[in-house]
Order: structure tokens, then sequence, then C-alpha cells
């Protein structure tokens, strides 16, 4: 019935049209796309240049070969220029292919990628950076332009820095059997100059050991959300974020709960006393903010959405951003929680006796055993 239903619409439309064909594509037209993040706190820097493409058929397919989306023969430079707008360096990028990549719609195998080593010769966050691009065999020269973080500004509270670094990472009291034994933490960092986006990452390392005796270095991620500065001609300004400890522990459980080597693991440990939690604080520029903003998952009932793009002649983002890291160690009540509390106590987590015999000693005076067997 559903083939005669199609059969009838095809030849209605066939007696009232002169040409049944037509083409769901419009003429091609090569639009460069770029995507590159500059980070002086980086010794590489790394750019994507690719192309729009389009194919007779599913696109999606066409998505994960790489004639169809790079270029060949790019010429892509990198111009440095003073606070007085006058040019005083030119760099070459260089092209690289990179594998071993998460799985998607692009690049199934490899996928090209330019970059600009800057180990021995780091970008200045006075100075402002220039993207130009050619590609002789398409006639094409497309640019983009952006400025520097001032990466010395940015940093974390000096109080939440010192009692971090002194007291550890306290998320709970030493007594299980308490009604208030959770807390929480706030992050305090200071804003800088040029920088508009914040986003805080915080990661928990640890070691695995399995059934056949190899030990394993992992970490948790846990992203605690951005917020916005107040003007990126303004810094010192104080920005905060909250930890709910129920949450901390909540995050620990969810990541390892579904594991799938889980029935390899015998016990985890800590890496040691200084390096099981981390912060790392990045600060994007107000054009990353902006396309950020723009391509946020839409809540409202209108789905449309603009395009934004700082490519002259050309479609993507050109940028900069800049990080700051601290770590420190998970305090004895932390551990306790971690080890024998009701989120995470079936994790398989326990101290090591070399590195956390004090940890140890002053939980076992509390009647608690959080030794590794």
């Amino acid at each position: 019935m559903k083939n005669f239903c199609y059969s009838i619409v095809a030849v209605f439309f066939g007696l009232i049209s002169c040409e049944t064909d037509f083409e769901i594509n419009a003429p091609y037209q090569t639009i460069p796309v770029v995507y590159g993040l500059l980070d002086q706190s980086l010794d590489t820097q790394w750019v994507k240049i690719n192309r729009s493409y389009l194919g007779e058929g599913n696109n999606v397919d066409f998505a994960g070969i790489n004639d169809c989306t790079q270029f060949n023969g790019v010429i892509a430079v990198i111009e440095e220029y003073n606070s007085n707008g006058s040019l005083i360096d030119v760099d070459t990028l260089e092209e690289t292919y990179v594998g071993d990549i998460d799985p998607g719609l692009f690049y199934q195998d490899f996928q090209k990628i330019y970059f600009l080593a800057t180990e021995n010769d780091p970008l200045n966050d006075e100075n402002e950076y220039h993207l130009k691009v050619n590609v002789p065999a398409k006639d094409l020269n497309f640019d983009a332009k952006t400025e520097l973080i001032d990466g010395s500004q940015l940093r974390f509270d000096q109080w939440f820095e010192q009692s971090f670094l002194r007291n550890g990472f306290r998320m709970a009291d030493d007594d299980l059997s308490s009604d208030d034994y959770l807390m929480g933490v706030q992050v305090k960092w200071l804003s800088a100059t040029n920088a508009k986006r914040y986003e805080l990452m915080m990661r928990f390392h640890f070691i695995e050991h399995w059934v056949n005796g190899d030990t394993v270095k992992r970490y948790v991620e846990w992203g605690l959300g951005s917020k916005e500065g107040i003007s990126v001609d303004y810094s010192g300004e104080e920005l905060t974020k909250n930890i709910v400890a129920t949450s901390f522990y909540d995050m620990i459980s969810s990541k390892l709960s579904s594991y799938s080597n889980e029935d390899q693991v015998v016990k985890r440990t800590l890496i040691n006393d200084s390096n099981n939690i981390e912060f790392i604080l990045t600060a994007g520029n107000e054009v990353f903010n902006t396309y950020m903003k723009v391509n946020e998952p839409v809540t409202g009932i209108v789905t449309e959405r603009p395009i934004f793009t700082n490519v002259n002649n050309g479609v993507g983002l050109f940028a900069s951003k800049y990080k700051k890291s601290i770590n420190s160690y998970m305090a004895v009540n932390s551990i306790l929680e971690l080890c024998l509390g009701e989120r995470t106590g079936h994790l398989k987590f326990c101290c090591d006796s070399v590195n956390y015999y004090n940890a140890i000693i002053e939980l076992d005076a509390k009647g608690y055993d959080v030794t590794c067997d």
C-alpha cells in the first residue's frame, strides 16, 4: 500500500512537471575552516586548517575521508605585531599527521594538522598574532588575528592556594558516624586582562593494581563549569566555584562504577601525598567566549542560531587561551570517606603503607582500617 501511494505521487508530479529530476546539492564552493587557540603556556601551538566538502549521497560518509576535507599545498604563517602595530616576527607553520584520536565522524584514521614549536621562542602576551593562509592551487587567501591573555595575572587566590597546599583537599571530617561529615570546598582565582571566560576542571589521580601484576596510573576528570569575568580590560576580579562534597564522591562513583576492566582491578591506591588532586584553570579571550556562547546547546523553542567566525574569507575560530594548574594531596578525612564511605567504599580504594603511613596511623587510632591488604 505504501509503495502504491508513492507511485501515485510520482505520477502526479510527472504530469504537472516538465522535469522529474532535481539537484539536492547547491553548486560546490570551497570554504576554508580554521580552528586554533594560541596558548603561551604550551611549548607547541596547533592550528587545524580544513575545507568544506560536498558529495552526492550521505555527507556523513565523506566526513571521514581526508581527501574530502583537507587542503594540499597550504602556506600558513603567523605574524607577530607589537603594541605599536609594527611587524616584529614571522613564523611558518609546519604540517604533520596525528593518529590515535577519539572516534567520530571526522578523520577515522588520522588527521592533518599544522603546528608551530614555541618552546625556545615563546609567545609574548603583550603582542598580537595574525594567522595568514594561502592555498595556491585553489587561489585562496584567508586570515584571522588574536591577542593573548596576560598569563602573569591569571592565578589562584592566595588564601585558597595556601589552604589547599597546607591542609590538602578536605571534603569530610574524620568520623563516618556523624551526620554532617560531608563538607565543601570553594575554589577562588583572580581574573586576567584579555580573559573573558574561565573554565575549571578537577582531576583525581590514582593507581590501579591489576590481577596480572600491572600497575596503571589513571585519573578521572570533573568539569566544574565556566564563569564570565566582568571585562577583558579588568584584572584582579575574584571568581569562585563551589564544590559540593556529595557531588565529588558521586562523580567518582559514576566514573568508575561502569568501568569495563573492573574485574581486572585488585585495588586502587593514591599516587602519592602531593599529587592526588589537581585543579586546572583555563581562561579564554573574548572571541573564544563569544564562540562558545553561540554554540552552546539550545534551551528555548527557537533552535536557529547565528554563525560566528573571526576568520576573514572563511569560517571558524582563531583565538587564545591560557592554563594554570595547582596540585595538592587528599586530606586524611577525605581518604576515609573515599575508602569506606557509602558512595565510593565499593571501588577498592585503600592506602599504601609507604606513602600514607601517617594517615593509616591516624585513622587506625580512630578505629578505621584503610590499609591495603
